[in-house]
């Protein structure tokens, strides 16, 4: 698994989408069309994106069949509250 941790403004997402591209990932993130318009900036194309909506529906087994396609998810805080509005805290073991 991937880890991507770093500063804000430090270049996370587009390593994010250079992994999602190499790996013929999915891009799970908040707003689909925004993140490709920022896709498009790098000069990536071919990536996949879902929304975190769009995505939960998938893990209740609506919709999508995404084939054992590895998924990369932008911003995991966020991610969190939108599939789950009352978390509070988690841990993260860096290894």
């Amino acid at each position: 698994m991937y880890r991507i941790i770093d500063e804000r403004g430090a270049g996370k997402t587009g390593r994010l989408l250079l992994l999602a591209k190499e790996n013929n990932g999915i891009i799970v993130c908040a707003n689909p069309d925004r993140m490709r318009e920022r896709a498009h900036l790098y000069g990536l194309s071919g990536i996949d994106f879902l929304s975190y909506a769009d995505y939960s529906e998938f893990l209740c087994g609506y919709s999508y069949s995404l084939e054992e396609r590895k998924i990369f998810i932008d911003e995991l805080d966020t991610f969190l509250s939108a599939i789950c509005a009352n978390i509070e805290g988690y841990t993260l073991s860096l290894e």
